[in-house]
């Protein structure tokens, strides 16, 4: 751990040497130590050990930047998200008047082993869909149809996996409906259910 100013002073030959290994040793060390170096040059790296951070020095060399997390010096990609599968804990805000975009793809490519509220867009469906902890299910969307035309809501005409009518709910669906082997719509008492 050492610092420098990196100004090399004429000197003897043992004190020069001493004064040159020892710019070499702050080089090695990233800068590294507990209080921001004396000297500072812009874009100098400097590692923070009071709080084992990896610092940068800006253009205008007046302050320092953040370059892992505060105390990620010691963690695998300095803390930061992993560009694969990252995880986050907290709010995330995205603040952009542009959009999100999140994974697209067919039915057939929804994933093996979703869990409830995993988000994606349906290019078979063209919409929006999240796990509900049972089965993907549409996201708001409203009618569609040609042009500017919204004439018409869609349905399968097959199910596929067993579905239970929530209680106290009413659902309709346009059939003629195929419910495939080993398949239950199963209707609560106090639900009702409405194929036209």
């Amino acid at each position: 751990m050492a610092t420098h100013d990196y100004n090399l002073a004429n000197a003897t030959g043992a004190a020069f040497r001493s004064d040159l290994n020892n710019a070499l040793s702050a080089v090695a060390s990233n800068n590294s130590s507990s209080s921001d170096p004396a000297t500072t040059f812009a874009y100098q790296w400097y590692i923070d050990t009071g709080d084992n951070t990896l610092k940068i020095r800006n253009a205008a060399n007046d302050g320092y930047v953040n370059v892992s997390t505060v105390g990620g010096v010691g963690t695998a990609n300095f803390g930061l998200a992993p560009l694969a599968s990252p995880t986050f804990t907290g709010d995330v805000v995205i603040s952009s008047t542009s959009a999100l975009q999140i994974p697209s793809g067919t039915t057939a490519q929804r994933p093996g082993s979703p869990s409830a509220g995993d988000l994606r867009f349906n290019t078979t469906t063209t919409s929006a869909e999240i796990h509900n902890g049972t089965a993907f299910v549409a996201v708001g969307g409203g009618a569609t149809g040609a042009g500017g035309d919204a004439c018409f809501y869609e349905n399968d005409l097959t199910v596929t996996t067993s579905y239970s009518i929530s209680a106290n709910s009413g659902a309709h669906a346009v059939g003629p409906l195929v419910i495939n082997s080993g398949v239950t719509v199963t209707v609560p008492s106090t639900s009702h259910l409405v194929i036209s």
